[in-house]
């Protein structure tokens, strides 16, 4: 709408007010002004002021998303040069919510430094936000702004259902369509601007037909005829546009409007790419000078009005298709030429140009890629790769193989494998590279043991391979030894352990490199971690540490780190830990790793769980938990575990025995040990928590992770559980050495799990709390029977002792029972002595 509009002067007082608050949230049907409204207010505010402008892309992928939020904090400190080397960053795409956090620091510090300056953020078109991460984690990102930037949210829905806290919580103003009609006084205000008067019949009359509407008036200005046809523009706008706009146009315009219309944001070189023009720079200014419902930013990147551009469109679909993928291809020549694979991919799905999409995900595609986040690469994989494709260019299975891997669709993983190994001789001259991405995806097969991989491999020419850059084998998890392969099987069989590990030196040892000598001392760690032997571990972890070498992948800089730290707060030191994790931190720091950093806040809530931290585990849960109803995604297994926990800890256990069957089959499925003990091992917690009818499948499920673990020797992963498992496994013990027992259980092997928890649960309270909490009390009669109890008297003992009867004795166990959280007395008795509970007496 043209700069010379008339002020809303209401509309006006009433942004003034709200700009006190923390957000403004305007919505309100397109072409109602709520873009032109904000910049008007905006103008006579003398702020600074940022506007992040969504579109498609934008609103699905999270990088592009956070891309331009930094941009706007950029925009709002323009002298903060630690803002502007944030995007450029090879990884930014594969953690953009990490940066965006790290952006939002450095803003912070900044403000302060400046004494607070008044700032608006403007976000426009949040409704095109399509992507649930960034819906989920909009709200936050709001509350850490500094309370001096007034965020301004343009919508054309209503605020959507993450943000119910944030209204509740802070100062929020709610503006929709009825503030932003024009009056009638202003309808004729508006006009008489703009060098039109209007009769007071006219202004009706176009009141009537617009209600107010922006765009509605904004039409017929444009028209230049206000007395013919304006009564049909509010139910037939686009014919409307056509006929007093689009063909009063020469067809160099339209043409220009056409081929540019396939994108939803414009560059004067973009435009330049698909029209063959140098001038567009001049025509694009042009456009905005004349209002024809195209508008810039700060940033010089131009946005059609969105009922223009859906106008275009449909023009567009009136053109040959041989016009129409001629428009597709240059478009995606031109981001294939600044290698911005994935947008060039899309634009070639457009035209069906199978060979250069083949060729951008060649490109593009790496266990690793630095082009885009794990999300971002399984949604171009699943949008590109098909059937038709993937005949011409069977290499492309390996991004199929690698996409249902990562998104725990094992049985889908296993059929494109198949199909991979079977095509391979006809890949490899086709794709040569695809060479050492079949040693990776053949070690990655859960079906073949690891060790008979690593033999077989022996057997084929590694060395033409070595130097290569190598993928992700850790997919970034926190641990070596349980990351992409759980590698259980070393410790299988010990005896074996050091000529397996040889043949892994001279196998996985040559494609990666100088950094096995790291990885080897990592899995040795590991392996003492699981079996117990901390010192051991220690040793191994130290050994791993000191190797690490500047040119390291950070993610086996992160392994080495986290291992450590568990080690430490393992064997009671987690003020150590603590250090070694800042230490991890620093390090995901100067490599601007922040990918790495999903796991890393997992791995310190996960200590905090330990202590039975309940706010922990509520906020956990509020922004990273996945829905319990759902597929479970591979990549993500280590934060998955910490949810496990977190419903725990929060007191959700039937969402925690939902969420852990579920993760308990994936496990399972993939061939992981490890997983599976510590599945089973939290769903007895779940179930013994759950209801007291429960406590069978509990104890069924921790004896079943105890044979488990008997083949392998495996004690921390119940050590760690602490308080949550003495108890169980005091009685499991017990179960062990009956004459009658006839399950499987090792009666040492138990005793020993028994050992570790308890000396555990003298340090740590475990999930739930473990020790008595503040507002558990016992009366001294519930005081004087548990003493007697734990003396060995019986309960007819007891009455006689105290003087009651023996009802009264039951009556006073029954309490006990409930607020021990046990079933019976030898329960009891090893509950109340792990607890203190009569210490203090």
């Amino acid at each position: 709408m043209p700069v010379t509009a008339v002020p809303r002067i209401e509309l006006m007082k009433l942004l003034d007010t709200a700009s006190s608050k923390r957000l403004i949230y305007i919505n309100a049907p397109a072409g109602y002004g709520k873009s032109f409204s904000v910049r008007m207010w905006l103008a006579g505010r003398g702020c600074r002021s940022a506007w992040i402008a969504l579109n498609a892309s934008a609103g699905r992928k999270p990088a592009e998303f956070c891309e331009r939020f930094i941009g706007a904090l950029s925009a709002m400190q323009p002298e903060n040069g630690a803002l502007k080397e944030i995007i450029p960053h090879a990884s930014f795409v594969s953690a953009p919510f990490e940066f965006l956090e790290r952006a939002l620091a450095l803003f912070r510090l900044t403000a302060r430094e400046q004494g607070e300056r008044r700032c608006a953020l403007i976000i426009d078109d949040l409704h095109l936000a399509a992507s649930p991460d960034i819906l989920k984690y909009l709200p936050s990102l709001i509350i850490e702004l500094p309370e001096s930037v007034t965020v301004c949210i343009l919508s054309r829905f209503k605020p959507p259902d993450s943000f119910s806290e944030l209204i509740l919580k802070y100062a929020v103003t709610i503006v929709e369509a009825e503030y932003l009609r024009f009056s009638e006084s202003e309808v004729k205000l508006f006009f008489a601007s703009c060098g039109q008067s209007l009769t007071d019949a006219e202004t009706r009359s176009i009141m009537a037909e617009t209600n107010g509407w922006a765009i509605g008036l904004n039409a017929i200005l444009l028209s230049g005829n206000r007395r013919e046809g304006h009564k049909l523009i509010s139910r037939y706008l686009e014919t409307f546009i056509k006929e007093q706009i689009w063909e009063k146009w020469d067809s160099r315009r339209r043409d220009f409007l056409l081929r540019t219309s396939v994108a939803d944001e414009l560059t004067p070189d973009f435009c330049n790419a698909v029209t063959g023009r140098k001038d567009s720079a001049d025509i694009l200014d042009a456009l905005v000078r004349e209002n024809a419902f195209i508008s810039v930013d700060n940033k010089n990147i131009y946005c059609f009005h969105h009922l223009f551009q859906d106008f275009l469109r449909k023009m567009l679909e009136c053109e040959s298709p041989e016009r129409k993928d001629e428009f597709y291809q240059k478009a995606g020549g031109y981001y294939y030429k600044l290698k911005n694979y994935y947008r060039a991919v899309e634009y070639y799905l457009k035209c069906g140009d199978i060979s250069k999409i083949a060729e951008c995900l060649k490109f593009m595609y790496n266990y690793n890629s630095p082009y885009a986040s794990v999300e971002d690469t399984l949604s171009i994989i699943q949008m590109s790769v098909s059937g038709p494709i993937i005949s011409k260019y069977p290499f492309l299975l390996e991004t199929l193989a690698w996409a249902a891997f990562v998104e725990g669709r094992g049985s889908e993983m296993e059929n494109y494998l198949d199909k991979y190994n079977k095509k391979l001789p006809k890949i490899i001259p086709q794709n040569p590279a695809s060479g050492q991405t079949y040693y990776f995806l053949y070690m990655m097969d859960y079906r073949r043991s690891i060790i008979e991989i690593t033999k077989n491999l022996q057997k084929l020419p590694l060395k033409l391979f070595s130097g290569v850059s190598t993928p992700s084998i850790t997919q970034n998890m926190p641990f070596l030894h349980r990351s992409v392969r759980d590698f259980s099987e070393y410790v299988y069989n010990m005896r074996e352990m050091e000529n397996n590990l040889l043949i892994l030196r001279k196998t996985a040892g040559v494609l990666i490199g100088g950094e096995y000598e790291c990885l080897e001392d990592l899995l040795r760690a590991g392996f003492a971690y699981e079996r117990g032997d901390l010192n051991a571990a220690h040793e191994s972890a130290l050994s791993s540490h000191v190797k690490l070498k500047s040119n390291f992948a950070p993610e086996f800089k992160f392994c080495s780190f986290m291992l450590l730290a568990a080690i430490l707060d393992a064997q009671g030191q987690r003020a150590d830990a603590l250090k070694i994790l800042e230490g991890a931190e620093a390090m995901i720091e100067s490599h601007k790793a922040y990918y790495l950093n999903a796991n890393f806040r997992a791995f310190v809530c996960r200590l905090k769980l330990a202590d039975g931290d309940a706010e922990a585990a509520r906020e956990w849960l509020k922004y990273n938990a996945e829905p319990q109803h759902g597929e479970l995604s591979f990549y993500k297994l280590y934060r998955h575990f910490v949810a496990a926990r977190a419903y725990i800890t929060a007191g959700d256990y039937s969402g925690a025995i939902i969420f852990l069957k579920k993760l308990e089959a994936l496990c399972r499925q993939y061939r992981r040990p490890l997983d599976v003990i510590e599945a089973n091992i939290l769903l007895a917690i779940a179930y013994r928590k759950k209801t007291r009818g429960a406590k069978n499948d509990a104890f069924c499920l921790l004896e079943k992770a105890v044979i488990d673990s008997q083949k392998y020797g495996y004690t921390q992963i119940f050590a760690n559980e602490g308080a949550e498992l003495s108890t169980m496994l005091s009685i499991l013990q017990k179960r062990s050495v009956q004459k009658n027992y006839t399950g499987d259980m090792l009666a040492a092997h138990v005793r020993m799990l028994y050992i570790n928890a308890l000396a555990v649960a003298k340090r740590l309270p475990g999930l739930t709390g473990g020790a008595l909490s503040e507002n558990l009390n016992f009366t001294d009669k519930q005081k004087t029977v548990m003493r007697r109890l734990c003396d060995g008297m019986t309960h007819k003992q007891i009455a006689e002792s105290m003087g009651i009867k023996p009802s009264a004795v039951k009556s006073h166990m029954i309490l006990i029972y409930k607020k021990l959280d046990v079933s019976n007395a030898a329960e009891a008795i090893i509950k109340i002595k792990e607890l203190g509970a009569l210490e203090q007496d």
